[in-house]
């Protein structure tokens, strides 16, 4: 009985690990996705950005050459 009681044991932790290593898997999966969709975000944040300042650029391009018209 006693090595009848090993074998279970051993089935046991065997079957614990499995779950362990699934759960770091699973762990692991959704960090990447989650790492994905916040490089996703920053991404469309930075093009949001440089489309703005590309526009204030241009805005202040208009000023000075208005300001130049005038004066000339």
């Amino acid at each position: 009985t006693l090595c009848q009681l090993q074998r279970r044991i051993h089935k046991v932790w065997q079957n614990h690990f499995k779950l362990v290593v699934l759960c770091g898997q699973m762990r692991l999966a959704k960090f990447q996705t989650d790492s994905q969709e916040s490089i996703q975000k920053i991404l469309a944040v930075q093009e949001e950005s440089s489309n703005l300042m590309q526009h204030i650029l241009d805005f202040f391009q208009t000023l000075t050459d208005d300001s130049c018209e005038n004066d000339g």
